[in-house]
């Protein structure tokens, strides 16, 4: 029997392939803007993307004292990415919110799972409360579900866009572990493939944690995980 009762997957590049969604949709951004799409821009956004949103995890970013409801934050954090990652066009507010809803709708269009991840939900779902705790937009992370067929294997999902904090927060733990059945932390499972923020998060607020390094990459010595696998199915031996 697992000692783990439930599981919390991460769900972008640990069981959705998320590169491809988001060049789709950064690809529409593209077309709606009229400019011409290159490998070397999309590179460009995904890094800068990341950048913008460890700032924001790491509580560097500064956001207006006149903003102060949760949805005018997240409102103001998704377009404000926009607006200076484009600057060189001069987006106004209302074009980069727009943009930004745009965007979070094609996410969720082009979508491809991570290999074996149907298989392994299929094999765990019954024994397991599964959660999926993910820093991307609801809305796209629903799509995303469905279209991958994975939706009818999960029990829960927590987005940060919902609460306004994302991984490795301690406020976003604190509602992934309200919304929870199992409240002993000891039978929780963190899977995902970041370790700034899932491995990270699990280590900070006291759950056990599983890598998915799919590359094999090396491990940082400030990094700790409880396990590794680099292929899903891994996953079901390891538990």
């Amino acid at each position: 029997m697992s000692k783990y009762e439930t599981l919390i997957f991460d769900l972008d590049d640990t069981l959705i392939d998320n590169n491809e969604s988001v060049k789709y949709a950064f690809n529409i951004i593209l077309n709606e803007l009229k400019l011409e799409y290159s490998d070397e821009l999309f590179l460009n956004w995904k890094k800068f993307d990341t950048t913008y949103w460890h700032t924001w995890e790491s509580g560097s970013m500064i956001i207006p004292d006149y903003i102060k409801t949760l949805e005018d934050k997240i409102t103001y954090l998704r377009a404000k990415r926009f607006i200076l990652y484009f600057k060189e066009i001069g987006l106004d507010f209302n074009t980069a919110v727009s943009l930004n809803e745009l965007y979070c709708n094609m996410l969720g269009v082009n979508i491809k799972e991570i290999e074996n991840a149907s298989e392994l939900l299929q094999n765990l779902y019954n024994d397991h409360e599964i959660i999926i705790a993910t820093n991307g937009p609801k809305e796209a992370a629903i799509n995303k579900l469905e279209k991958a067929k994975l939706k009818s294997y999960i029990s829960g999902l927590i987005c940060s866009e919902e609460i306004g904090f994302s991984k490795p927060m301690p406020e976003f733990f604190d509602a992934l572990y309200n919304t929870t059945q199992n409240k002993d932390k000891s039978r929780m499972l963190l899977i995902g493939d970041s370790l700034t923020t899932d491995i990270l998060g699990g280590m900070n607020n006291g759950i056990d944690t599983c890598w998915f390094n799919p590359n094999n990459n090396e491990l940082p010595k400030e990094y700790y995980p409880t396990m590794t696998i680099n292929k899903l199915l891994q996953l079901k031996k390891k538990i």
